[in-house]
């Protein structure tokens, strides 16, 4: 996921993988999700190309300009505080 995201919107800046604190039962602790910053366009492109992905689950943006992809089962998408902003969406022909 991450080398098919790179190739669609150019570099990015990983700031979190698997440690550090993270929201409870979150995709990070399994190993399954990245926080990153995108250097070569805007976060909210990376959140649209980032959304497009067939191999993406969940996908949110923080007022920071930080973006969060996992390949977790759940399809979410959120913007800024994950709890209070929780926005489904909906891919067609994901399963």
């Amino acid at each position: 996921m991450i080398k098919e995201l790179v190739a669609k919107i150019g570099p990015i800046q990983i700031t979190s993988t698997c440690g550090g604190r993270h929201a409870r039962r979150s995709q990070h602790y399994r190993g399954n999700a990245i926080d990153f910053r995108p250097l070569a366009t805007s976060s909210r492109k990376a959140v649209a190309v980032a959304k497009s992905l067939q191999s993406t689950g969940g996908v949110g943006s923080y007022s920071n300009g930080l973006v969060h992809v996992d390949v977790g089962d759940r399809e979410i998408s959120w913007y800024g505080h994950k709890r209070s902003r929780r926005v489904a969406y909906a891919r067609l022909g994901r399963r």
